[in-house]
Order: structure tokens, then C-alpha cells, then sequence
């Protein structure tokens, strides 16, 4: 079978995780009225898959680093469809916590043994492209995932929505399991020395690109619904076709960043993603009182934020060959962790002071990202010239 139509088939099992990470914001309500608990703590179903997956990950990752890579995608999407039907059976809220860690735990896994495969699977000129097609996956999962989820359950609750998922999910594991070819797992690394990549300069540089770039988007987004209901009083309807095309331009920002990656390199292609997300977050809050700026701008701002993420997650990839997978897992680890952070640092300028100063903070926060890039490769350029001088010595 063709290359592109695998990483296709592993795009698939990751809208899947997309799905069921995200789905919980939908039905929030239901699931709170229906195990008789608080909509806060429904909330936390959120959190536990969030902290799971970006916590449990790296461990779990590192643990099954001598499994063979086909054999462990099948047995995490075994565990997700087990564990979304869990989900389904849970007859009280604790039961359905336990699942949302689970999980977030599998979803974890998967996620980056996903792309670490498509990147292996493609060649050289199009691995950014292949990384590319596995986060559009997730993103679609936003477009239309979690909307159609939440169409569902107004009509038939929120259990059965797991069980839907869980039966969707038979479609990627047989399609893994017949077409996708055997894929040796990297040379086994003892855990301490994998996570020994974190002594590089560079990885370390370059994970905090990730960690300034998505705090900096997520204090925004997180509050996206009452910014643009105080600087343009749009309407629950409006918000919600904003926040679809939006969905859509993070789509084609994701295509748009693996291209670009694969044919003018990881840094123009960060430079450029990264100042553009700073610029339309400065101007932002005068953009977003003009009803037609407003959409416009969140659509520009969500591509610069997905065009980035595939382009830094093959750098990571450039930077710790032999660790790629434990270099990713933390990457992903980090991702959420900025969102964790950006969203309560939001909820502190929204409580504390106007609701439009989230712009300027969000843009400081992601220049501060751009600087990381430019600190890497400076370090990159660095080391280069060193080699070099030593070569010249000899």
C-alpha cells in the first residue's frame, strides 16, 4: 500500500484521539446533570485526560521502547476502544474519571508513535508533510468531531457517544493490522540515556519554543468566547461559525506548515509561523472590534499556530534521531502543560484586568518563543563552527 494512504490510516486513529480528548467541553452539561456532580468538577474529566496523556506518556513511551512499532499501535487502539467503552459502561462519575485517564494515558502513546512512524515511513523531502497529515488528524477532530459529537449527544446522551467512537475506531485497527508494515522499534536505549537528550542544549532550546508558543496561544483562546462577545457582541451563533472557521484555517495551517518545512526548512518556516502568531495577537484587540477583522484575524492567528507545530515537532525530531519518540512524548508533555498554564494565567488578566490585554500578554509570551528559535539555531550555528575550527586544527 502506498505511503501516503498509511500515514493517511494513522491520521484517522488520531482523529480518533482528538475526538475523545476534546469531546467532554461538548457535553460538559450532560455528563455533569446525568452523574450529579458539579459542572467544575465535570470539568476536571478535561484535566485528567490532559495531565495523563501529557505526563504518563514519556513513561510509557520509554517502557515500551523495545516493542516492535506495528505491534504497539495495535495494542493502544485495542486499549482506547476499551477504554471508551468504559466510558460508556461507567455507571457513576468515578468510573468515568478512571477511564478519562486511561484514556489519556493510550492516547498519549499512540499520538506519538503515530508520528514518529509517518516521519520514518516518508522520505526525506516530505517527513515535514508526513507530520503534517498526523496533526491534521487531531485537527479535524475539532472541525468535526467534537461539533458532531455534541450534536449526538443532545440526541441520544453522552454515553453513547463513547460507544461510537469506540466502534469507529475498529476501522484504523484493521486497516494498521492488514496493510501496515512491520516497523522495528529504535535501538534500545536504557531510560536514563533516552531521557539524557534533555542535556542537550538545543532539545532544550527548542522545547521551549514549544512551551512559550502555546502558553502564549492558549491565555488567549481559552477566553476567545467572552473577548469576542465584549469587543464585537457577537452572538452564540456567530461564535460558533468563527470558531468553525477557524477549525478549518487550523487545517490548512497544519498543511501549510509541513510543506513549508519540507521545502524551505524548519527555521523560515518557524521564523515566519511564530511572527506572524505574535503580530495578529498585538493587533488583536483593535481587529476583533471590527466584526468582519475579527473572524479574519482568528483565522490567520490559528493557521500561524498550526503551521508551527510541524515544522517544531520535525525539528525535534532532527535534534534526538535515535530518541525521537522520547523526544516527542516530552514535546507533547510540554504542549500541554503551556496550555495548563496559559489558560490560568487568561483567567488571572480576565479577572484581574481587561479582557483585551490578553492580546498584548499572549504576544509577549509567544515572541519569547520566537526568541528560543532564534537562541537554537544560534547554538546550531555554534556548534557548526566549532566542528569546523576543529577540522581546520587538524
Amino acid at each position: 500500500m502506498p505511503t501516503h494512504i498509511l500515514i493517511l490510516i494513522l491520521a484517522i486513529g488520531e482523529f480518533m484521539i482528538g475526538t475523545t480528548e476534546s469531546i467532554v467541553t461538548g457535553i460538559i452539561g450532560m455528563v455533569a446533570d446525568d452523574t450529579g456532580v458539579s459542572v467544575s468538577l465535570a470539568g476536571q474529566l478535561v484535566s485528567a485526560f490532559s495531565l495523563a496523556f501529557a505526563f504518563g506518556s514519556p513513561l510509557l513511551i520509554a517502557l515500551t521502547a523495545r516493542m516492535e512499532r506495528k505491534k504497539l499501535l495495535l495494542l493502544t487502539l485495542i486499549l482506547f476502544i476499551a477504554g471508551n467503552l468504559l466510558a460508556f459502561l461507567s455507571s457513576g462519575f468515578s468510573t468515568l474519571m478512571v477511564s478519562r485517564v486511561f484514556l489519556g494515558l493510550i492516547g498519549g502513546v499512540y499520538t506519538v508513535v503515530a508520528l514518529a512512524q509517518a516521519a520514518n515511513m516518508a522520505p526525506p523531502e516530505k517527513k515535514g508533510r508526513a507530520i503534517a497529515v498526523i496533526l491534521m488528524g487531531f485537527s479535524v477532530s475539532l472541525v468535526l468531531g467534537v461539533p458532531a459529537g455534541t450534536l449526538l449527544g443532545d440526541a441520544w446522551g453522552w454515553r453513547p457517544i463513547f460507544a461510537i467512537i469506540a466502534a469507529a475506531t475498529v476501522i484504523p485497527f484493521i486497516a494498521i493490522w492488514l496493510y501496515m508494515p512491520k516497523q522495528q522499534a529504535q535501538k534500545s536505549v536504557p531510560l536514563r540515556t533516552q531521557l539524557g537528550i534533555l542535556k542537550n542544549r538545543r532539545v532544550l532550546l527548542a522545547l521551549g519554543i514549544s512551551f512559550f508558543f502555546v502558553t502564549g496561544y492558549s491565555t488567549a483562546y481559552t477566553y476567545i468566547t467572552p473577548l469576542l462577545q465584549t469587543a464585537t457582541g457577537m452572538t452564540t451563533a456567530w461564535i460558533s461559525t468563527t470558531l468553525l472557521l477557524a477549525g478549518v484555517a487550523s487545517v490548512a495551517g497544519s498543511r501549510i506548515g509541513g510543506m513549508s518545512t519540507d521545502k524551505w526548512g524548519v527555521r523560515p518556516t518557524l521564523y515566519i509561523s511564530l511572527l506572524a502568531h505574535a503580530v495578529i495577537l498585538f493587533v488583536l484587540p483593535l481587529s476583533a472590534q471590527w466584526f468582519i477583522g475579527a473572524i479574519i484575524s482568528i483565522m490567520i492567528w490559528v493557521g500561524a499556530v498550526q503551521s508551527t507545530v510541524p515544522a517544531q515537532q520535525y525539528y525535534l525530531i532532527t535534534l534526538s534521531p535515535h530518541s525521537s519518540e522520547v523526544a516527542l512524548s516530552i514535546n507533547t508533555s510540554i504542549f500541554q502543560l503551556g496550555l495548563a498554564i496559559g489558560a490560568g494565567l487568561g483567567g488571572l488578566i480576565v479577572e484581574h484586568t481587561s479582557i483585551l490585554n490578553l492580546g498584548w500578554v499572549s504576544g509577549i509570551l509567544v515572541l519569547a518563543g520566537l526568541s528560543f528559535a532564534w537562541m537554537t539555531f544560534s547554538q546550531q550555528e555554534k556548534e557548526k563552527a566549532a566542528v569546523l575550527q576543529a577540522c581546520c586544527n587538524e
